[in-house]
């Protein structure tokens, strides 16, 4: 795509895709009956966190219902999705086996999340402009999520 000068975006928006992913563990059951010890899962996957919070903790006006447990890659300007995930694959694969066990020992389940938020402007003519990522998985990908036995959720947003 041309610049935002180029294309005559207007407005306080710039024109861009943001994503970062990371994966998570949760209690596989009820999160108001079931915590886990984030510093436990850490021995048993031997991955060192991005990210922990633990249950009853503030997280501004609200206290978590559960605790956290995340591994992420940075958030940057991105168009292809595929890329950030396998590059969070390359860090994940290393500790399948810990990982697995830990989610068996902790009745825990694994995910990726991948978070795309897409931010717009206007053009000279006041029409609004949208850049999209590339949400294309290889085969090769698909078959990394799934023998690691993970979900994947994509959550989009458009400012």
């Amino acid at each position: 795509m041309d610049s935002d000068e180029d294309q005559g975006v207007t407005g306080p928006a710039v024109v861009g895709c943001i994503q970062r992913a990371y994966l998570t563990v949760a209690p596989a059951g009820d999160a108001d009956g079931l915590d886990f010890d984030p510093a436990h899962v850490t021995r048993l996957v031997g991955l060192e966190p991005t990210r922990v919070y633990r249950r009853g903790e503030a997280s501004g006006p609200r206290v978590r219902r559960s605790s956290g447990w995340y591994v992420g890659v940075p958030q940057r300007d991105e168009y292809d999705t595929e890329l950030l995930l396998r590059e969070l694959l390359d860090v994940i694969e290393p500790h399948a086996e810990g990982l697995a066990h830990a989610q068996q020992v902790l009745g825990l389940r694994a995910g990726i999340n991948v978070v795309i938020e897409m931010c717009s402007g206007r053009d000279r003519a006041g029409d609004i402009l949208v850049t999209t990522p590339a949400f294309h998985l290889t085969a090769a990908t698909m078959r990394r999520v799934a023998r690691l036995n993970l979900w994947l959720d994509c959550d989009q947003y458009v400012y």
